[in-house]
């Protein structure tokens, strides 16, 4: 009995997993027509400890933090100008190795925000 539920929670993880991964693959495609903006100024910033950094970052925004293992975050402010036009200003922080995909997919959340949803 404890051999069956032990697979099926393994399977129900694998396929959790690979649902994810179909939803926000490197070659995936997406509708820009969810951008929140369509200019961004980026800072790009490098740390030794993504996740304490991410955490910290996260907290002092008066969030949570994540809770689970990541491989970068990115956060964003708005603010309007004197026409009203809003103006998004974002960092992404990664470590000092990192992929295009992982920096693409921070940059996503510099145009969309919180995307997952």
């Amino acid at each position: 009995m404890n051999k069956c539920v032990a697979t099926l929670l393994f399977f129900s993880f694998i396929s959790h997993k690979a649902h994810a991964i179909l939803e926000d693959d490197a070659y995936s495609f997406y509708s820009t027509n969810k951008n929140q903006v369509n200019e961004v100024t980026i800072k790009w910033i490098t740390v030794k400890d993504i996740q304490k950094s991410c955490e910290a970052e996260s907290r002092k925004r008066g969030n949570n933090g994540f809770g689970y293992p990541i491989d970068a975050c990115s956060f964003w402010d708005d603010k309007k100008d004197s026409s009203g036009k809003t103006k998004r200003t974002c960092q992404i922080y990664t470590t000092k190795k990192t992929n295009n995909d992982t920096v693409g997919h921070e940059v996503r959340h510099c145009f969309q925000g919180e995307y997952h949803k």
